[in-house]
């Protein structure tokens, strides 16, 4: 139990139903869904479909999904709704037209968005409403406005010199040429008419038909090489998960293009280290964690990409011999350093989670990349498209190298445990760019290993390990500081916050669903 004289949020416990995202409104529409009679699957999509329009910073149709479903009495599914790269946009391309890097603002940047055919085929796959009944909220929001919450209102803010280089987004997503300020109403009209016709045809209406061609026709004015096939041809990957053992229980990760086997690799590691004997506000602690972080990051941006153009062993990479190679490289008195380590960008994303009265779970996540994405909108559609593809290589020969058809290596992940009796525990994810791997382990460690309910986990102090550098929240105490600085590490002291998260645990023996949701973001956890 925390501790009342300090500031903090109690965990929400419900007996029915909880739903937890990082957006009041949001949390409410999937609220509304379930109390339809809607399951968890239809709440995540309706909840996600909000937050398209009222957290436009991190998320939107524009962007990109993965999720683990976990229906009470089959396995857990992985979604995987990573957008392609455009046919024409191949590595010749680049080198033809003298392009070493793919900027974060270039329409190069814009992979198809896979998050709307991932809703559709999860919802063709398990859904009760009707497809169309899902968007009527998110579509009022973005018709009828809806109040700027605290948080997106600052990043808004911080945004706002991005959002005036391109100048339909400029029109769309400034007012004045402002953000707009915290309690301000904000609205997209033409985003509203997109989230009806998606609802009305399904997947149809957004890769098929007028609004495509639109998407087409807005990227190439900008030198976009996309075609209406390149967004037909996109398609969600249906998939077992990843799954190991850790504690009795099994931790399930989406397969690469995600880096979800990072947490698996980590977790391995980590349990080589006597936690019993480490506080889990000390140097020793994070020290470790930013370790084991490089040494699997060394892995994952030199092995891991595409599987369909990638040859990736989960088995192998998890063996034994493998652990021990990586645990090699760890000191307990200094730090390791490595630039093959070092990632292309650190990007946003929302995750959310739901878990319905059959206790039917889904650990969902959706992203479009950096802050507002590209920065480009779509002319007469409002979709506002993520810049996934910097997390591409220009490099013949690499596992990430961009290739037509081909899906950039991701940072987004959902998670999700399951008991010996592939029962759903433990529904979760953390958001935050590559901190993610990173703060699924702190959340996990913090539950398993220190004994932390589930809102003390989330808010917990947070440090990752990235480019040489030791990401730490402000409200490290400057005796710690001064410990993680003695081992060897470079600190960097964040300006905000690190990442978010949202998670919901299933105590099947009492009966009671308990949430959290980060303080980080605006969001909250509730049930009924």
């Amino acid at each position: 139990m925390r501790k009342i004289y300090e500031k903090g949020r109690s965990n929400i416990l419900a007996n029915n139903a909880m739903v937890a995202t990082s957006q009041p409104l949001s949390s409410q529409e999937a609220i509304n869904i379930l109390r339809m009679g809607g399951n968890a699957v239809d709440a995540a999509i309706a909840a996600s479909a909000v937050l398209s329009v009222v957290e436009p910073g991190s998320t939107g149709i524009g962007g990109d999904c993965f999720a683990i479903v976990k229906m009470e009495n089959n396995n857990p599914l992985s979604f995987n709704g990573s957008g392609i790269n455009p046919k024409h946009a191949d590595l010749d391309y680049f080198k033809k037209n003298k392009i070493d890097k793919i900027g974060l603002l270039s329409p190069h940047s814009v992979t198809i968005p896979g998050a709307v055919d991932a809703w559709y085929e999860m919802h063709k796959k398990f859904g009760k409403l009707d497809f169309e009944q899902l968007f009527k909220t998110a579509e009022e929001y973005a018709r009828e406005g809806f109040p700027v919450h605290e948080i997106e209102a600052y990043h808004w803010k911080k945004n706002e010199d991005k959002l005036k280089k391109n100048k339909i987004t400029k029109k769309e997503f400034l007012t004045n040429d402002k953000a707009p300020e915290f309690t301000s109403k904000y609205k997209n009209t033409k985003l509203a008419d997109t989230l009806k016709m998606i609802g009305q045809k399904g997947a149809k209406g957004f890769y098929e038909g007028e609004i495509a061609r639109d998407m087409v026709k807005s990227l190439n004015k900008l030198g976009g090489t996309h075609t209406e096939e390149d967004f037909y041809n996109q398609y969600t990957i249906i998939s077992d998960t990843l799954f190991s053992n850790y504690k009795e229980n099994f931790i399930h990760q989406c397969p690469p293009n995600g880096p979800g086997v990072i947490v698996h690799l980590m977790m391995k590691l980590l349990e080589n280290f006597d936690w019993n004997n480490i506080p889990f506000l000390s140097a020793q602690r994070f020290h470790i964690q930013a370790e084991v972080t490089k040494v699997c990051f060394e892995l994952k941006e030199t092995k891991l990409g595409d599987p369909n153009f990638t040859s990736f062993n989960f088995e192998e990479l998890m063996n034994q011999q493998s652990i021990d190679k990586l645990l090699n490289k760890i000191s307990l008195e200094k730090v390791y350093n490595s630039p093959k380590s070092h990632v292309t960008s650190h990007p946003e994303t929302i995750y959310l989670t739901v878990v319905d009265k059959d206790l039917n779970a889904v650990s969902f996540i959706n992203s479009i990349c950096h802050a507002f994405g590209s920065g480009i909108c779509s002319e007469k559609s409002g979709v506002l498209f993520q810049n996934r593809g910097v997390n591409f290589r220009l490099e013949e020969g690499h596992p990430n190298c961009i290739e037509p058809n081909k899906r950039p290596l991701h940072t987004i992940i959902p998670g999700l445990l399951t008991d010996k009796n592939n029962e759903t525990i433990f529904s979760y994810g953390v958001m935050g760019g590559q901190y993610q791997p990173i703060g699924q382990v702190h959340v996990l460690q913090n539950i398993f290993e220190f004994g932390m309910s589930i809102q003390e986990a989330i808010d917990t102090q947070r440090a990752f390990a990235l480019n040489d550098k030791l990401k730490i929240e402000k409200s490290f105490s400057k005796s710690l500081i001064r410990d993680l600085s003695d081992f060897g590490h470079d600190i960097q002291l964040v300006e905000d916050a690190i990442g978010g998260g949202q998670a919901i645990m299933i105590d099947r023996k009492k009966g009671v669903l308990i949430g959290g949701s980060d303080s980080r973001k605006d969001g909250l956890a509730i049930g009924y």
